[in-house]
């Protein structure tokens, strides 16, 4: 059985509504996120249908919202902050929060609860919306890293 695509015709809708309150073109997203040339491109054209975690928190960063608002799986109703997600599987969430714990305890701390938090919910939404049972420790390592120097 295939992967899931990460980028549905939500999100690509998504995409090019972020660009457009930005007022960016695909090749500023581009160069603005460090993503290869055509990179955001391939993505509304269906082309790269599993962007990596990598590229989907840098549009994300540049446009200002979160990966799962960029993805359709946050509200986005005007006026409104976006509703949290429901927690569907405890342990999933568990195990993103143990995750996070040992890269504090190896790492020495660094973070503000806030940062912490927060790579807890987008590992944990990372992992639903890639249907997997398990927490993606590439992707949660790579997001700590990135909270940690900003």
């Amino acid at each position: 059985m295939g992967k899931a695509k990460i980028i549905n015709v939500q999100g690509k809708i998504l995409l090019k509504h972020f660009m457009q309150e930005k007022n960016l073109r695909t090749s500023d997203l581009e160069k603005l996120s460090g993503i290869k040339t055509s990179g955001v491109r391939n993505i509304l054209l269906g082309k790269t249908k599993h962007p990596k975690a990598e590229t989907l928190q840098a549009i994300a960063e540049v446009l200002g919202c979160s990966i799962a608002e960029l993805l359709g799986k946050e509200d986005l109703t005007l006026g409104k902050a976006p509703e949290s997600p429901k927690v569907e599987n405890p342990q999933l969430l568990l195990e993103a929060a143990k995750s996070i714990v040992s890269l504090l305890e190896k790492e020495g701390g660094g973070l503000t609860l806030d940062q912490a938090c927060s790579i807890i919910k987008e590992t944990y939404v990372y992992a639903t919306q890639n249907d997997s049972k398990n927490v993606d420790q590439q992707f949660v390592k790579w997001f700590f890293a990135k909270q940690k120097s900003s």
